[in-house]
C-alpha cells in the first residue's frame, strides 16, 4: 500500500480542515501578550488523537505530540495523561473511547508490544462503529503493518520532517505557513510558560537535556584571543550550556 503525499484522497470518511470557512469562531485577540492584534480561528471541537507506541519509539511519540499539540490538536499521549495512581486500563479507555484519529506509530519494537496490539484492537472496533473514525499507520522503519490495517494507506516517518508535514496535513489541513504560525502563537499564548531568550540561542521553554523551567540564566563572556563577544544560557540544575557569538 502506498503512503500519504503520493495520493491525493485523505484518510477514511473523516473531513479534513481545508479553509477558514471550516473554523466557524472567531476571536479578536488583544491580550497584552500580543504585540500586535492578532485574528484568532478556531475550531469549535478541536480533533482528538490517540497517540499508540512502544517505549522504545517514545522520542518519536513526543516529538510528533508536540507538534500536534502546537498545531492545535487534542493528543492522548499517556505520557501526559496518565498520573501517579492512575488505573492505567482506566484511562487508556478513556482515551480509546473518544478519539477522532488513532495513529500507529509502527515498528520492529510495536509489532511485539502487546499493549500496542490491544489498543490497535480497540481502534478498529471504534473506526467501525463510527465511520469518522481514522486510523493512520505511521511507519517508523520497514517492519510488515499488521494484517488489521495492512490495506490502509501510511505515513512514511523514516524520514521525520516529511512524516510530520503530511500528518499534519491530513489532520488540520493543507493551510499555509502563516495559518500554521497564527496557530503556533495561539497556543503559546495559552500555555503558562515563561520564554527564556538570549541573541546567541532560539528561544527555549525549558533545558533542552533535564526539563527544567526555571533555574535557566544567561551568560556572557568576551574571548580575548578570538576578539569576540559570546553569550548564551545555561542550566543550573544539569549544566547544560547553549551560546555563540553576538
Amino acid at each position: 500500500m502506498a503512503p500519504f503525499g503520493d495520493q491525493p484522497s485523505c484518510l477514511g470518511d473523516g473531513n479534513r480542515l481545508t479553509s477558514e470557512s471550516d473554523f466557524p469562531e472567531q476571536v479578536v485577540c488583544n491580550t497584552r501578550s500580543c504585540p500586535r492584534n492578532i485574528r484568532r480561528v478556531r475550531s469549535q471541537k478541536r480533533r482528538r488523537v490517540f497517540l499508540s507506541y512502544n517505549k522504545a519509539d517514545v522520542e518519536v511519540a513526543r516529538n510528533v505530540g508536540a507538534h500536534l499539540t502546537l498545531a492545535g490538536v487534542d493528543v492522548w499521549f499517556d505520557e501526559w495523561k496518565i498520573k501517579a495512581g492512575d488505573s492505567i486500563p482506566g484511562r487508556l479507555n478513556e482515551g480509546l473511547k473518544a478519539f477522532d484519529a488513532f495513529l500507529l506509530l509502527w515498528s520492529a519494537k510495536a509489532s511485539r508490544s502487546g499493549w500496542v496490539r490491544q489498543e490497535l484492537n480497540s481502534a478498529v472496533v471504534r473506526a467501525m462503529k463510527r465511520k469518522t473514525a481514522r486510523v493512520i499507520p505511521c511507519v517508523l522503519d520497514s517492519t510488515t503493518l499488521p494484517p488489521l490495517v495492512a490495506h490502509r494507506r501510511f505515513i512514511d516517518f523514516r524520514d521525520r520532517q516529511r512524516g510530520i508535514e503530511t500528518l499534519l496535513a491530513e489532520l488540520v489541513g493543507d493551510r499555509s505557513r502563516r495559518d500554521r504560525l497564527m496557530a503556533l502563537q495561539h497556543v503559546l499564548s495559552d500555555l503558562d510558560v515563561t520564554w527564556h531568550e538570549n541573541p546567541a540561542v532560539n528561544p527555549i521553554l525549558c533545558c533542552p537535556r533535564c526539563g527544567e523551567e526555571h533555574r535557566i540564566e544567561g551568560w556572557q563572556k568576551y574571548a580575548r584571543d578570538h576578539e569576540g563577544h559570546y553569550s548564551g544560557l545555561r542550566c543550573l540544575s544539569c549544566g547544560w550550556e547553549g551560546g555563540g557569538e553576538v
